[in-house]
């Protein structure tokens, strides 16, 4: 039986990945990533698993480009093409570039795009402004807070050493209720990325009132071990 050439890289991927398992469909807006494509491309969600994708870069585009590509670009695992006529799959891994034998891709190449997000580790909402949380690197942490973005009012990060800590994606917006006009949470997902300490500031406004102090304020210390 003929084997599928794969790096040691790969083999410890894919028993990670489970072989491949692709995103389908999913309930959710919006994904916990997503990946900008040259035109005719667009910005296209990825969700936690392997999602497959139509490539819109130039022909030779290096793998490490397209990851980039990606917001963010930590969350990439993997990426895999399957070349039909060797009937085998290449693969890249930012984490190990040197044992990837996905080097480039070419312009409508289908590839799987593997997403990772780190375990949340801590969750935080409205009353623990003020405190503090220690986390480890590779920690996850959500921060959820209630709003309603029908009224104009948004949360948004106004502070945060992206070097310690770095914002996951955009907010996600989970309504409370099935009625228009309802009010919902507001959840922000980060990952501690370096040793230090960091100020996370998040405040609720209307982001064109340049000159009017924000609604709300969320405020915590972060310490990354």
């Amino acid at each position: 039986m003929r084997k599928t050439p794969l790096t040691v890289a790969a083999l410890a991927l894919m028993a990670g990945a489970a072989l491949l398992t692709i995103a389908g469909p999913r309930a959710q807006a919006q994904g916990v990533a997503s990946i900008t494509l040259p035109d005719p491309g667009g910005i296209e969600q990825l969700y936690e698993g392997c999602n497959n994708i139509a490539l819109t870069f130039p022909v030779g585009t290096t793998s490490q480009t397209v990851v980039q590509a990606v917001s963010p670009a930590s969350a990439v695992q993997s990426m895999w093409r399957h070349d039909a006529s060797l009937n085998a799959f290449f693969g890249f891994s930012p984490a190990a570039p040197q044992a990837s034998d996905l080097l480039a891709v070419d312009f409508l190449d289908a590839v799987w795009l593997c997403i990772h997000m780190p375990a949340t580790a801590v969750t935080l909402s409205e009353e623990d402004s003020g405190g503090t949380a220690e986390l480890q690197v590779g920690d996850g942490m959500e921060v959820i807070l209630e709003g309603n973005p029908t009224t104009g009012f948004l949360w948004e990060a106004a502070a945060v050493d992206s070097t310690v800590l770095r914002q996951l994606g955009e907010p996600k917006f989970e309504p409370a209720t099935g009625l228009l006009g309802s009010g919902g949470t507001f959840t922000f997902r980060f990952e501690a990325v370096g040793p230090g300490q960091t100020p996370l500031r998040l405040v609720y406004h209307r982001p064109w009132e340049t000159d009017v102090p924000p609604q709300e304020t969320f405020e915590v210390t972060v310490m990354v071990l």
